[in-house]
């Protein structure tokens, strides 16, 4: 199921993302004439909509709705958070993780134009890293670099899921 998913939100400023397919002429059209709406500017390179607004906690809710009616599709919560406050031991810690290193590799991504993320470049970095270590003659046991790179794996395959609402 396709959703808008709210990609930035701070009082006054909000910038939704929206799936292909979704018209956003009628996107404008619903925001920008909404009560205590400054601008709406539409994004063909993000697919997103960045709405500067009077900061009002009702305004937000209100722009998010006049989204979600006008291009038929639910809201996801913002930056991939779960709805709901994680229950298992550790989960918050994970979701921190999971959300400090998901802005990261979108810089490494946006750095990269598309071509690598943090998921391809880390493993690639500690792989020629070895490498090195191995040609300069100083291949010993790395007991800290192991441990590393295996929290890493456990990490990646095991991580807490985030609830689906």
């Amino acid at each position: 199921m396709n959703t808008v998913h709210v990609a930035h939100d701070i009082p006054g400023r909000l910038r939704i993302r929206v799936p292909a397919g979704v018209a956003t002429e009628t996107l404008h059209a619903a925001v920008g004439t909404l009560p205590g709406v400054r601008s709406c500017t539409w994004s063909s390179r993000t697919r997103s909509v960045l709405v500067l607004y009077d900061p009002e906690p009702s305004r937000r809710g209100a722009i998010v709705a006049a989204i979600t009616e006008a291009s038929g599709l639910d809201v996801a919560p913002a930056n991939g958070a779960p709805a709901s406050t994680p229950e298992a031991p550790g989960a918050t810690l994970a979701l921190g993780v999971r959300q400090l290193f998901g802005e990261v590799d979108q810089r490494v991504q946006r750095a990269t134009r598309g071509l690598v993320g943090l998921g391809g470049l880390f493993p690639v970095a500690l792989t020629a890293w070895a490498l090195t270590e191995v040609v300069r003659g100083r291949a010993a046991p790395l007991a800290w670099s192991s441990a590393l790179w295996y929290a890493h794996g456990l990490f990646r395959d095991y991580q807490v899921p985030a609830s689906r609402d």
